[in-house]
């Protein structure tokens, strides 16, 4: 689906599978050089932690505005 290169250099790879009983979920992988992390998450779930990460960054975005 996406991938996003973050300013550290880690690699971040969104792709939609779908889970033997056909629930479709998201796949986020952070690669970070020879090491990466996986996690598969269901749709509330994403939407949770999307809904959270943009609050945060609207959040922070503010701060620096304020600054």
């Amino acid at each position: 689906m996406e991938q996003i290169t973050a300013p550290s250099g880690q690699v971040i790879e969104l792709r939609q599978v779908f889970h033997e009983t056909g629930a479709r979920l998201l796949r986020v992988i952070i690669r970070d050089g020879a090491k990466y992390f996986t996690v598969e998450l269901d749709v509330a779930t994403a939407h949770d932690w999307g809904t959270r990460m943009r609050d945060w960054a609207g959040e922070s975005a503010r701060d620096t505005q304020d600054r």
